[in-house]
């Protein structure tokens, strides 16, 4: 009976190595990173948090796929907390956008477009 319990514990923790081995090649610490891969997992987890405020309604942007500008930083088009997007109601109620969400509505450099809605 020993023997079959110190198997099945011997059995476990060469699973548990190895998993955990397995997890630590797929996802290598951060620090580990090379600049251009810690750019690529910052840019893939700043979308997913966006997606998240988006579908939580926090984030509330003019455009697809929505800014970073907002979610990165307070600012007036955020109402001074980040994490949020208030672009699509600010055009609604006949004010500007971020810079951000202007220059791609405006489709150019120029983001001197009229935005506004006229009544």
């Amino acid at each position: 009976m020993q023997k079959i319990f110190f198997s099945f514990l011997i059995i476990f923790f060469v699973g548990l190595v190895i998993g955990y081995s397995s997890f630590s090649i797929r996802n290598p610490k951060f620090e580990n990173l090379g600049t251009e891969e810690m750019y690529k997992r910052i840019i893939k987890e700043r979308d997913y948090a966006i997606n998240k405020a988006v579908e939580a309604g926090v984030y509330e942007c003019c455009i697809n796929p929505p800014c970073s500008m907002c979610y990165m930083e307070a600012n007036q088009w955020n109402n001074w907390k980040a994490g949020t997007c208030a672009c699509d109601d600010l055009i609604a109620k006949g004010k500007e956008p971020c810079p951000q969400c202007q220059a791609k509505l405006c489709g150019a450099r120029d983001s001197s477009c009229n935005l506004k809605k006229t009544e």
